[in-house]
């Protein structure tokens, strides 16, 4: 019978930067942001993750005891194939991500909507974004935010599909959605198909391959760091004039960094938002000056 191999790292209490630290570890060791689930649980924290090989799970453990973190109780234990996805799923409950915006697993999507809330339907078996890391709630205020004012919307690394999925709660027309990952994009369509609608644009593609045709009055980027910096002319770029871009996934011992290297002068800061040691910042895309040609033929600004 298959295999698969749990890796479990307990913390003693939940203090959010050493889970942090963990997650950043195992990022930047080929682990996928997707694979980690986070638990938090009256003063301790679980995070875990799944390997086929028990070689690669015994290597990250051995890559997080070498952390020597104080309290964290590293593990590795082998389960069968088919019963990880269970596993995940008692985890993951309907919560509010914002006031009015109510994430439902799909497994129980029969649970009782309470009144005003819009329910949003999600499986994340197979995808980031499950609403309950940081970096999404963050950027689901975001859109709370500006909810009414964001009539094309890209949604840049969408994972599941639910930031896409909450900015068409808050009126957005026209929604593109893309992601490296073909696995997030067929979950995301999935996911579309569970909340009765269909986005304008939902592909496998990275942004720099992504060719966009018009401006969005909205983008929204969950990234790392160092890749925000990376394509920040072009996600400057892909804003209208009056738009918003949004971004998040920034640790906070990035955060300095990203000051210095995200700048534009085609942007104005909005709002910062900060929980659990991850950073978002919300900016709006200054509309340009008008020209006009005054009574002595002089060009002035208005």
């Amino acid at each position: 019978m298959a295999m698969i191999f749990e890796v479990r790292v307990g913390l003693r209490d939940s203090n959010a930067g050493r889970a942090d630290i963990i997650r950043c570890v195992l990022v930047n060791a080929g682990v996928a942001d997707s694979r980690i689930i986070e638990q938090y649980r009256a003063d301790r924290c679980t995070l875990s993750w799944y390997e086929r090989s028990r070689a690669q799970a015994d290597m990250h453990a051995r890559r997080i005891r070498s952390l020597k973190l104080k309290g964290a109780a590293v593990s590795v234990a082998g389960i069968k194939d088919e019963d990880w996805t269970t596993r995940w799923k008692k985890y993951f409950k309907p919560f509010n991500i914002t006031p009015d915006i109510r994430v439902v697993p799909l497994w129980t999507k029969h649970a009782r909507i309470p009144a005003g809330a819009i329910p949003v339907y999600l499986d994340t078996t197979f995808a980031f974004g499950s609403g309950l890391h940081a970096t999404t709630r963050m950027m689901a205020g975001f859109l709370r935010r500006c909810r009414g004012r964001m009539g094309r919307f890209l949604d840049i690394g969408t994972g599941s599909g639910l930031l896409a999925l909450i900015a068409r709660a808050y009126g957005a027309a026209n929604v593109y959605a893309i992601d490296i990952d073909p696995v997030a994009v067929k979950t995301a369509f999935a996911n579309c198909k569970a909340n009765r609608c269909a986005f304008e644009y939902l592909k496998s593609v990275s942004f720099e391959d992504f060719r966009i045709n018009g401006r969005f009055d909205f983008v929204a980027a969950n990234l790392l760091t160092q890749d925000l910096i990376r394509l920040q002319k072009k996600l400057v770029g892909a804003v209208a004039p009056g738009g918003f871009l949004a971004v998040s996934g920034i640790f906070h011992d990035n955060y300095p960094l990203f000051r210095r290297r995200f700048s534009s002068r085609a942007l104005v800061r909005v709002a910062v938002a900060h929980k659990k040691n991850w950073y978002a910042v919300l900016f709006r895309k200054r509309a340009p000056a008008v020209s006009s040609v005054s009574r002595q033929g002089q060009v002035s600004v208005e």
